[in-house]
């Protein structure tokens, strides 16, 4: 063969080693390439690799035993069962087996115990594969721990969810976007007499047999398919966004219920069912028509209240103004009810303002000093204030209003007009303020209780008294007024005023009961007195008994005095007897003195008559001047008028005559005149004339009376 084709063939042997080796470069750099993607499949993929041969491993990804909590390196050469719970070590033999000869292609779960101890739960597949040229079994793990949990966790909260439904008192059911029913609780079992078992997965509004006797829409049908028709034949049907409320007469079950129906949504959002909730409200509407029949009469009578009257509701709005508030205010119910932002407060104040129903739901201490008379009962509030819009005091009552449940529903107040109580209240007080001054000026010790025995008035006289000040015992009671006086609390007369006790009355020794006024005297130990009172009840405008007043003396003085009269009273007594055995002896005296004296004027007068008067008769028929002549006759005239009763009268009654004055009276008698009187007394003229005056004035007679007549005729 030549050299030239010897070349020839060797270029090409060595074009094809070349091409060759460039293929074979081609494929490392594929094989390269591939092992490089095996690697970071296997570093980043969250499923494990494993090779296993002979029952060890041979191979693995970092994950595939990170699940455990251990390195490759731990557990090369290792059994590959170590991993395994010894529980499920069959069961996974079995499995893989089945799996390596194609009876099994879906993946099998077991449980590993890790380093630390724990269980998990792992996803695994293997397929046979050949490993350095001999038999193996290539591995693929998960660790599906988490997602286990997870479905535990779902199917707990499935089983309490069913739990809760199967228990709520509310009938409940449950129905998917098929109109299937899933749960039909007990209390739906009790109202519509239907069991569970055989609802539950029916479709075709099987659950509106019971309710209806038919199939139709109920609303939880309304909720995944709206139908205004439907909606239309429900009494009461609201729609709140994607849930509906419903109120229904339901013939198949007679009653009235209550019904509620929403969505159910998967965790992306989807609606995958409803779920609605139905009660029977029957005792609740037959009580809500009790309840507008109540409120009917309710309102009935509180139109037709005597007090003028006004509800409101806790937003302030009025719901009732009665015929007496239309009279006092001169607004009309229409124009009221219905108005908030105190409206109602206008005719009263002329402004808006809070009134004591606001302050009865929403207490406000500013407010309440506006009034001069502000007083809370528990929950009621009581006030008396001047209402300047209708220029009159008021009184006002106002209460909180509650539902059955005791929640706070609104308030109600109650106006009077109570303007003249409060002018005659100033008008008494002006007059009890008068009485007081009167009582505490007043010089007897005095003393005012209650009927409660509490003291109202201790004037200052009665301080002075027992020595007790008015601030000291004023409002106190328990007999507290008897310590002063007997050291110790006891019932005095004023008590017994009130509470007659017939053992205290035994106690005073001069004790008299008047009616109903007592009177007493009695020594008092306290302050060292003899004591005269008295006490009487006080009344009221009508006629009942409000208290009762005592008065109290200090007579002490008067007791001494009358016990020294007493003695006095003795020794003059003693004394009469002895002037009145003295008198008798007198009289028997002054008899036997009378009938001396008479028997002298006898014997004067026969001595007169027989040895005077004749030798007078035998001077005038004797021969003398007239001087001489009158003075006989003179003398014969005092001695018949001592003689006769002229003088004796004369004297006795007019026993203010001097001698003088009964001198000229007799001569007047005889005729004289003045100048003859003068010349016969001795006097001058006008010293008659005087005593003629001083006559007729001390005889008391008138100008016209002529003095010798009147001195005649006492003769």
């Amino acid at each position: 063969m030549s050299e030239e084709s010897e070349n020839k063939k060797l270029k090409r042997k060595i074009a094809r080693l070349e091409k060759t080796i460039t293929d074979l470069d081609q494929k490392m750099k594929k094989l390269q390439q591939r092992e490089e993607l095996l690697n970071i499949m296997a570093e980043k993929s969250f499923a494990g690799a494993y090779v296993s041969q002979d029952g060890h491993f041979k191979f693995g990804s970092w994950n595939t035993f990170s699940f455990a909590g251990y390195t490759i390196k731990d557990l090369l050469g290792e059994k590959a069962d170590s991993l395994i719970h010894p529980e499920d070590r069959g069961l996974v033999k079995a499995n893989a087996r089945a799996m390596l000869r194609g009876e099994r292609t879906a993946p099998y779960e077991f449980r590993i115990v890790t380093r630390e101890g724990q269980i998990r739960w792992i996803l695994e597949t293997v397929t046979p594969i050949s490993y350095d040229g001999k038999l193996a079994i290539l591995g693929n793990s998960l660790d599906i721990t988490e997602r286990n949990l997870a479905e535990d966790a779902r199917r707990e909260s499935e089983r309490r969810l069913s739990d809760i439904i199967e228990f709520l008192p509310d009938a409940t059911l449950v129905i998917n976007c098929e109109g299937e029913v899933i749960a039909w609780n007990r209390a739906m079992e009790k109202m519509s007499g239907v069991n569970a078992t055989d609802m539950v997965g029916k479709g075709n509004y099987e659950y509106a047999l019971p309710l209806y006797g038919k199939r139709r829409p109920l609303i939880i049908d309304l909720v995944l398919k709206p139908d205004k028709d439907v909606e239309k034949s429900y009494l009461f049907f609201e729609r709140q966004k994607n849930e509906l409320v419903v109120e229904s007469w339901v013939p198949g079950i007679k009653a009235y219920i209550w019904g509620k129906a929403s969505p159910l949504y998967d965790n992306k959002g989807h609606i995958v069912g409803a779920v609605a909730v139905l009660r029977d409200i029957t005792a609740r509407k037959l009580a809500e028509d009790a309840l507008r029949e109540s409120e009917r009469r309710l309102t009935d009578i509180i139109e037709f209240l005597p007090d003028a009257t006004l509800v409101v509701n806790c937003e302030g709005e009025i719901i009732a103004w009665n015929r007496a508030m239309e009279n006092m205010t001169g607004v009309s119910s229409k124009d009221m009810v219905g108005k908030g932002n105190y409206e109602y407060a206008l005719p009263f104040y002329g402004e808006r303002r809070p009134f004591i129903i606001d302050l009865v739901l929403k207490p406000d201490a500013e407010v309440e000093k506006t009034y001069s008379s502000f007083d809370r009962q528990k929950n009621e509030l009581v006030v008396e204030i001047w209402a300047p819009g209708l220029s009159i005091y008021a009184w006002a009552k106002a209460s909180p209003l509650y539902d059955d449940k005791g929640n706070l529903v609104g308030a109600i107040e109650v106006i009077r007009d109570i303007t003249k109580r409060r002018l005659a209240e100033d008008a008494l007080r002006e007059s009890e303020r008068r009485l007081a001054d009167i009582i505490d000026f007043l010089p007897d010790a005095t003393l005012v209780i209650n009927c409660e025995g509490e003291i109202i008035a201790w004037n200052r006289a009665m301080e002075k008294m027992s020595g007790v000040n008015a601030k000291d015992m004023v409002g106190k009671g328990n007999h507290e007024h008897s310590l002063p006086f007997y050291g110790d609390r006891r019932p005095v007369i004023v008590d017994l005023v009130l509470k007659p006790n017939e053992e205290m009355e035994k106690e005073y020794p001069d004790f008299d009961r008047q009616k109903n006024e007592l009177v007493i005297e009695t020594w008092v130990p306290g302050i060292k007195a003899y004591i005269w009172g008295k006490a009487s009840p006080l009344y009221d405008n009508k006629g009942n008994i409000i208290g009762a007043i005592e008065v109290m003396r200090d007579i002490t003085e008067r007791r001494l005095a009358e016990e020294a009269l007493v003695r006095r009273e003795r020794e003059l007594e003693i004394k009469s007897n002895e002037l009145e055995e003295l008198n008798t002896a007198l009289t028997v005296l002054l008899k036997r003195r009378g009938d001396d004296r008479k028997e002298l004027e006898e014997t004067l007068v026969l001595n007169i008559n027989e040895l005077v008067i004749p030798y007078i008769e035998e001077l005038k028929r004797t021969k003398m001047d007239d001087r001489f002549k009158t003075y006989v006759n003179i003398l014969e005239s005092n001695l018949r008028n001592i003689l006769s009763p002229f003088s004796h009268r004369l004297s006795v009654k007019y026993l203010s005559l001097t001698n003088r004055e009964v001198r000229v009276a007799e001569l007047i008698k005889e005729g004289k005149s003045s100048k003859e009187v003068a010349e016969l007394l001795n006097v001058t003229e006008s010293s008659v004339n005087i005593n003629r005056y001083r006559l007729r004035k001390k005889l008391a007679l008138k100008k016209q009376d002529n003095l010798r007549i009147y001195l005649t005729s006492l003769t």
